[in-house]
């Protein structure tokens, strides 16, 4: 097994200095070289193996009324990402361009990230996923299979996953009203730039030759830069938490820009 596997076995363990005893504790992963710390979390802190994450967020969609896919998983040690695709929606944002879909659930071994599930847009012509915190609220897991109140969050998880569709209604909505916003010119380009103004100058520069030369011709709107955007960080070949928080920052923010 690889060591960056997301599945590997894990343990809690207390830590002590000189005899004292601490109220963290060490969150350790077996690894090909023995056990390897990649956390330390409070007694309370409610520490899920990722190996669990992934089988009940199958759980869940499987109780669902809709048909969902795996399409994305990431790990980097200490934070994992799975992301699932609603292959029984779709909608156009404008002609002959729809969108889906997805949910994707957070996992952490440091605690950084709570066990929680968000639901995101998919444009499925090139399956930019497109991440918003405006729009879709985290849903966050406060009991484990041995809580009493595990069912009772199970089948608030799943009703939350049936009426998607209803959730991303404003959302497409908002995306229609970018597609519909012209941008041709280094004007225009400034504007979008004083809108995402955290975004480090080097992914700026990816993201604007990929509108100019992948999406300008097709889509000469702000919608189209919004996919050159996410298309960068959503498909990058070494993906970070960095390029989940920047794509629902540049989401947000355009979107924000058309707000009705």
């Amino acid at each position: 097994m690889k060591d960056n596997n997301p599945y590997l076995p894990i343990r809690k363990v207390p830590l002590d200095f000189q005899g004292i005893k601490s109220s963290a504790f060490s969150v350790q992963m077996e690894k090909k070289k023995g056990w390897s710390e990649v956390g330390v979390v409070s007694n309370k802190y409610l520490l899920i193996p990722n190996k669990e994450v992934k089988e009940l967020a199958d759980d869940i969609v499987q109780e669902s009324t809709l048909d969902w896919t795996p399409i994305k998983t990431f790990f980097d040690g200490r934070r994992y990402f799975y992301g699932l695709q609603c292959k029984s929606f779709e909608q156009e944002v404008q002609k002959d361009d729809p969108v889906g879909i997805g949910v994707g659930f957070w996992n952490s071994y440091d605690g950084s990230t709570a066990l929680s599930f968000k639901l995101f847009i998919i444009r499925l012509a090139c399956t930019n996923g497109m991440m918003t915190k405006d729009y879709f609220h985290n849903f966050r897991f406060k009991h484990d299979k041995t809580s009493e109140g595990y069912e009772k969050q199970l089948i608030q998880a799943v009703d939350i996953i049936n009426n998607c569709g209803e959730k991303a209604e404003d959302v497409i909505a908002g995306m229609s009203r970018l597609a519909k916003r012209e941008l041709n010119d280094t004007s225009d380009l400034k504007d979008v730039r004083l809108r995402i103004p955290n975004i480090p100058t080097s992914t700026w520069g990816k993201m604007v030759d990929r509108y100019l030369d992948e999406y300008q011709d097709n889509m000469d709107n702000h919608w189209g830069f919004l996919n050159a955007a996410t298309d960068i960080l959503w498909h990058s070949d070494k993906p970070t938490v960095s390029s989940f928080n920047h794509n629902q920052y540049i989401t947000d923010a355009l979107l924000d820009g058309v707000r009705a």
